[in-house]
């Protein structure tokens, strides 16, 4: 029998999941650890319907105008991305810059992401992962 209130996916991936971050282009283990909800969590959900509505009302607001919806420039989608994957961070540890831990802070978080496209790429590969959530 399946039982939703046992098997919340949305609870699961809300309460988060903890993976090593991998240097890029090897398994080799970098002694830092990332906390993220699932890409089912209400939160990263709410996040994503927020966004995409955002984007419908722009778009027909330009077509009301006789104009056409603007296109998303390469620096709003990579900003996009990384407000997508600071809603994902719970919390890390273990991320350092010379030497000084570095506090989980949306500020950090900005500039990191932005300056290292890797880590921001395994934080949506788990988050989107549903078998981390199980």
């Amino acid at each position: 029998m399946l039982d939703l209130k046992v098997k919340n996916i949305a609870a699961i991936s809300e309460a988060g999941f903890e993976f090593e971050l991998l240097y890029p282009g090897s398994n080799e283990r970098t002694s830092a650890f990332v906390t993220v909800r699932g890409a089912q969590s209400p939160k990263v959900r709410n996040y994503s319907r927020k966004k995409y509505n955002e984007y419908q009302l722009k778009e027909t607001q330009a077509r009301r105008k006789g104009k056409e919806p603007e296109q998303l420039t390469l620096e709003d989608a990579e900003e996009l991305a990384i407000e997508s994957c600071i809603v994902r961070i719970i919390d890390w540890k273990g991320i350092s810059e010379d030497g000084v831990e570095v506090p989980f802070t949306k500020e950090n978080a900005e500039r990191i992401l932005k300056e290292h496209s890797w880590i921001r790429e395994q934080i949506v590969e788990e988050s989107d992962q549903l078998l981390n959530f199980q």
